[in-house]
């Protein structure tokens, strides 16, 4: 791999099995035990012993800003609802040309048939410094987006979800986002929000776990993945892992992403839609047995995926075959568990 710096957070280009682009920080945070990253590692998560604590990690989108992106939060809640980590990401479409605009994975594939001309999709986090130099020029932002988000995350750790739903402009100290109260909200709702979660154990008192994102070409090129993990020391505590596709606007109980019926649909190709294959699992599953053969849904298949790399020491994790984790069947099994480990490096 090819490793940049950028701000606090490392930015990734991957260039082995799959491209991917890495995010990682000290978000706050929290993490398990169980050995051996080997083909022979049994798939689940190790019981919690006595020290270990159990942790939910929580994943779900929102309308944070606007009606031009969509948010992503990914949130560790303890046993008793406590946050004990938490991650946030906008994604907007900008245009092509727009100066130091990172495009997430597949931009150059199949996945940009589903822009509009001259458009693709950035997350903000990777397209910080882009990004933060618009909100400067057009609104006269005094700091970089992330700075913001950065504290935000932060202020979120030790606090039950009630404590942040009704929080004002200025409730986080080192953010100027007009935006913080809706953020902050999101974080909550997500927070007690069981739809989508992935489990693990930590131990101590969680204050040295930290989360790592990447966004990585796992499985083709008319999607990519979004596959955050929970990090304790050297131990992956929890990951959270997901794709988003575009399908067909009139796709029969299809749930495109927060905005896609508002301003950020307009990034999107005539009659196409963003989707994240988690929230839509039981569409986008149909889809899989119909064309192809599939047996089971696909988040069933993910949350394996999870549970086998929970308790995973990272010095030591290797990405398993396609038939070692039991109870996933997807073929790109290998990449979606490599994405995972490589977003705990990147903590």
């Amino acid at each position: 791999m090819n490793d940049r710096i950028m701000s606090r957070r490392t930015f990734i280009v991957a260039g082995a099995s799959f491209s991917a682009l890495c995010l990682g920080a000290a978000l706050s945070g929290c993490a398990p035990s169980q050995a051996s990253g080997s083909e022979q590692k049994p798939s689940g998560s190790a019981a919690p012993t006595e020290g270990d604590h159990a942790v939910t990690l929580h994943r779900g989108y929102a309308s944070a800003h606007g009606d031009k992106c969509f948010t992503q939060v990914v949130v560790a809640t303890a046993e008793d609802g406590t946050i004990l980590a938490a991650s946030v990401d906008d994604y907007q479409y900008m245009a092509a040309d727009t100066d130091g605009i990172v495009a997430v994975p597949n931009s150059d594939g199949a996945f940009a048939e589903g822009y509009a001309a001259g458009m693709v999709l950035a997350s903000k986090s990777f397209s910080n410094e882009s990004y933060s130099a618009s909100m400067a020029e057009k609104a006269g932002s005094t700091q970089p987006w992330l700075t913001s988000m950065q504290a935000i995350e932060a202020s979120t750790v030790g606090k039950q979800p009630s404590e942040l739903k009704h929080a004002g402009v200025d409730a986080v100290s080192g953010a100027t986002l007009v935006d913080t109260p809706n953020y902050l909200a999101a974080v909550a709702e997500i927070a007690q929000n069981d739809d989508v979660i992935a489990k693990g154990t930590y131990t101590g008192d969680g204050s040295d776990l930290e989360l790592g994102m990447i966004l990585a070409a796992a499985h083709g090129d008319k999607c990519f993945t979004s596959a955050i993990a929970l990090v304790q020391g050297d131990t992956i505590v929890a990951a959270s892992i997901d794709d988003f596709q575009y399908m067909a606007a009139g796709t029969e109980g299809i749930e495109p992403v927060p905005n896609s019926d508002a301003g950020f649909g307009e990034g999107a190709a005539e009659d196409k839609v963003l989707v994240s294959k988690s929230v839509n699992s039981p569409v986008y599953s149909k889809s899989l047995k119909e064309k192809g053969g599939a047996t089971q849904d696909w988040i069933t298949s993910v949350d394996a995926i999870e549970d086998y790399l929970a308790g995973t020491p990272i010095s030591s994790a290797k990405a398993p075959g396609i038939d070692a984790v039991t109870g996933a069947t997807l073929v790109d099994t290998t990449n979606y568990a490599q994405a995972a480990i490589d977003a705990a490096k990147a903590v």
